[in-house]
């Protein structure tokens, strides 16, 4: 299966943000802005056309808008550096690269549709789930994300708050065969982040609180449960096209907002940075009532060009290692995972009268036919998974590694530990202690944790 942040215009655009960011981390971007485009475009520095694309890119690496206008990138930079958030939309569309595409002018020479018609961040109602789709099937490379560097960095190189990464479970192989999550961290606080942490072990307390969750309310044959709060275009399709069956969705918050939310209730003065495969999640960081949790989000993809321009090599490294979650929380990673882990910890729960039985969606395609299913009766299952991404999360938008490759490495990184469920992981224990619990229980009714682990679905 093909990665499509491994196509040739991808990678085009992340070279472009990798000159970009080395600019950033030196000091130099406005001294060094407005030569960029003659040192990435070499002999073809007389190409207006393609400079204007390559300029546009340097603006979307940047974090500010593509423009049509042929102004200076200093501009730009000026902006740029003045920005504390990216600003929405954050996926754009380069309309001189549409303006070449005979797709989007709807001639003849072409049977498929324009990429955009899956992008309705263009229109005045913004239904974008942020699954990549338009970007994935664009040939022209004109749809793209805007990346979060400029203000993370001035952030990072501040120095005057404790800065946590926190990484998602899927980027086990993503970042080469020899990585570890020990030489990871080590390359985080080279960097100037406090800590990593593994968005896992949030996975861990989240499973918890959904198995008593289903064991509530599961009562008969006909009850079912939809849960996979991970995953942001799953929760949007839902929340837009099927608000009929809202009130059968898990009301806890995604792992990565569950991350943030306890860093900073332990340590208020911290500022939180994602780290994943997915740009529907520089979307959900964003959302009004969830924006308190995380400030910045980062792809696997940028995280490479990062060390890449930074110089960093992870075999170099010495393991500043630690085992932080159980195999429920970092199977969470791929397809089905987030299922056998509820399962695992209903099985620790309770015993039923009534078996858990559970169906996975995966792709916006395939959750949203799933979804029509389920209303029509035709899907026999108690527990209901969906995940935007083919794969699951390892096939998210911005990984860089193969879907089977990567479901391979999460396969064994989550055996690879001696901790089964969140009930054998005395990081969840101390976690929630830390945040004045005393059982693995008060995760379903504590108040304390409460406006930690819970968002209202129907705002």
């Amino acid at each position: 299966m093909e990665n499509t942040t491994n196509n040739r215009l991808q990678k085009y655009r992340m070279s472009i943000f990798k000159e970009v960011a080395k600019l950033a981390w030196q000091g130099r971007l406005e001294e060094g802005i407005e030569e960029l485009p003659d040192q990435i475009l070499g002999e073809k520095a007389d190409d207006e056309k393609e400079r204007k694309i390559v300029r546009n890119y340097i603006r979307m690496a940047m974090g500010v808008d593509p423009s049509r206008e042929e102004h200076s990138l200093i501009e730009d930079v000026e902006k740029a550096l003045q920005l504390s958030q990216v600003e929405s939309p954050l996926v754009a569309v380069i309309e001189n690269i549409c303006d070449e595409c005979h797709r989007y002018h709807g001639e003849d020479t072409y049977d498929e549709e324009c990429p955009r018609g899956h992008l309705d961040c263009t229109k005045g109602e913004h239904k974008c789930l942020g699954c990549g789709k338009c970007m994935g099937e664009c040939p022209l490379g004109a749809i793209s994300d805007k990346i979060e560097f400029i203000p993370f960095i001035k952030m990072l190189q501040d120095k005057k708050q404790p800065i946590y990464a926190t990484i998602a479970p899927a980027y086990v192989g993503q970042l080469g065969d020899n990585m570890t999550p020990g030489k990871l961290r080590a390359a985080l606080k080279w960097m100037g982040f406090t800590d990593m942490i593994e968005v896992a072990v949030f996975a861990d307390i989240l499973t918890v609180k959904e198995a008593y969750e289903f064991d509530h309310m599961v009562k008969t044959e006909k009850d079912f449960f939809i849960t996979s709060c991970c995953c942001p275009v799953w929760v949007g399709l839902i929340q837009k096209n099927f608000k009929d069956i809202e009130d059968h969705v898990s009301p806890s918050v995604s792992p990565m907002i569950a991350s943030g939310r306890v860093v900073k209730a332990l340590n208020p003065n911290a500022k939180v940075v994602f780290i994943g495969p997915c740009i529907a999640k520089k979307a959900e960081a964003k959302i009004e009532d969830l924006k308190d949790a995380i400030d910045y989000v980062l792809t696997f993809r940028e995280l490479h060009e990062i060390f890449g321009a930074l110089e960093i090599d992870l075999e170099t490294l010495e393991d500043d290692d630690r085992e932080e979650a159980s195999f429920s929380g970092r199977v969470y990673a791929r397809t089905g995972g987030v299922s056998k882990a509820v399962e695992l910890s209903v099985e620790r729960v309770t015993q039923r009268d009534i078996p858990f039985k559970s169906v996975c969606f995966d792709g916006a395609k395939d959750c949203k036919e799933g979804l029509h299913r389920l209303l029509e009766g035709e899907i026999q299952a108690n527990f209901i998974e969906g995940m935007g991404c083919v794969g699951g999360c390892v096939g998210g938008p911005r990984t860089i590694a193969s879907v089977e490759k990567a479901t391979e490495k999460v396969n064994r990184y989550s055996e690879s530990t001696t901790m089964k469920t969140p009930f054998d992981n005395n990081n969840v224990l101390e976690l929630i202690t830390s945040l004045g619990l005393k059982r693995l229980e008060s995760l379903e009714h504590g108040e304390s944790i409460k406006n930690l682990l819970v968002r209202n679905l129907n705002r």
